[in-house]
């Protein structure tokens, strides 16, 4: 009779344990289409975490383990994918939801909007335009706004988007407070960013007239340090350029990267002219039309390069003396001229790009290093196309 019960309960252990198997194999797939939702939403706390501010779900799909330890991490319900607020892990109803206030973050930020507006209206700066600004400065390739100015929209976009670490402190104060101490900080960073503009045109005006120029252009090919572009147009200023041509993700005055370009310019990104393309080529074809008999050279080690006061660079001191370069900015000019093509902190001037130039330079080097700093390398050779122009000459 024993032996009769040890063999039956074998038999029913079996079949508990098959149909667990399949019930966990069912499960599966549901759990993977889960994390794969899961995979794109913003992580802003792990469980560890206090939140104090907002609901945040744990969506038990993003389970994982670290050094044998189980940990899920937890999200922002607004963010989460309707594939998961539809399913079994609503994290509007679950009762995994932590909730620390009874502020939904969405009307929150709404709130905060509305009355900084109203208080920013109070003191006649447009809201809608400044949000408009706000949203163009991340968005696009414009860069900040020139009617308020890198600070104030900064300022505008932490108070309404904060960092979730921001957001506690924002959340205690009376949003009256915060948003009347936020519209007054940007009408002042507002009012300093156009006073900034103003001192530049009353100190520059007068010294603009004398200024000359030389059939001499600068093309800066995708360089990425705003530092280095600054440093250029100050040399480029003080060589008498016609123009800098930028392209491709270069940081240019009124565009991405224009203040840090402003601190070592020093004021030349307000006197040389500037333009910019898309692509290196692009600045190559308006040359070849509107310059069509200047001479195109990369600065760039090659083994076709030649020393840079081994060239003879064509044009003269005489070619274009004008007080206004940039009244001759579209126009089509005749005279030759140079122009010299500075190529990325790292890969140089593109590749595809060399074999349409008319030369190549190289700056000796003596050292283990086979190259200068880009911002170093422009004024040498352009002194030395100023040299052979006669435009140097002893006192």
């Amino acid at each position: 009779m024993a032996a009769w019960h040890r063999h039956h309960k074998g038999i029913l252990l079996l079949m508990m344990a098959t149909m667990l198997m399949f019930e966990c194999k069912a499960l599966v797939p549901h759990q993977r289409r889960v994390a794969r939702e899961v995979a794109k939403v913003p992580v802003y706390h792990t469980i560890g975490m206090k939140c104090r501010d907002r609901y945040i779900g744990y969506i038990p799909a993003a389970h994982s383990s670290v050094n044998g330890k189980s940990t899920f991490r937890r999200f922002h319900p607004s963010t989460c994918p309707s594939a998961i607020q539809g399913s079994n892990y609503d994290t509007t109803t679950s009762t995994d939801i932590i909730p620390s206030n009874n502020t939904d973050p969405d009307e929150s930020r709404e709130e905060r909007k509305k009355i900084l507006h109203e208080q920013l209206q109070l003191l006649g700066i447009d809201g809608d335009a400044l949000a408009d600004a706000s949203f163009r400065s991340v968005a696009t390739t414009d860069g900040f706004d020139a009617r308020f100015g890198k600070s104030a929209i900064k300022a505008y976009r932490t108070y309404i988007d904060p960092r979730p670490s921001k957001m506690a402190v924002i959340a205690k104060e009376d949003v009256n407070v915060g948003s009347n101490r936020i519209a007054r900080q940007i009408d002042f960073l507002a009012k300093r960013h156009r006073s900034h503009e103003a001192d530049w045109v009353r100190h520059t005006d007068a010294e603009e007239s004398i200024r000359q120029t030389f059939p001499l252009i600068l093309v800066l090919d995708n360089l990425r340090s705003a530092a280095n572009v600054g440093s250029i147009f100050r040399s480029a200023d003080a060589c008498g350029c016609l123009e800098i041509v930028t392209t491709g993700i270069t940081p240019r005055p009124g565009a991405n990267g224009a203040e840090k370009l402003a601190k070592s310019a020093l004021g030349a990104e307000r006197v040389v002219a500037t333009r910019h393309f898309a692509t290196t080529k692009q600045a190559l074809e308006y040359l070849r039309n509107k310059r069509p008999n200047f001479m195109l050279v990369g600065m760039e080690t090659t083994e076709r390069s030649k020393v840079y006061t081994e060239l003879q660079y064509p044009g003269s001191k005489d070619s274009l003396t004008t007080t206004d370069s940039i009244s001759i900015e579209d126009e089509v000019l005749t005279s030759p001229g140079v122009a010299l093509f500075l190529g990325n902190e790292v890969s140089g001037v593109d590749t595809d790009i060399m074999p349409l130039l008319d030369a190549v330079v190289e700056i000796p080097m003596f050292g283990k290093k086979n190259s200068l700093n880009v911002a170093s390398c422009a004024p040498v050779v352009m002194y030395e196309v100023l040299r052979q122009w006669g435009a140097i000459v002893s006192s």
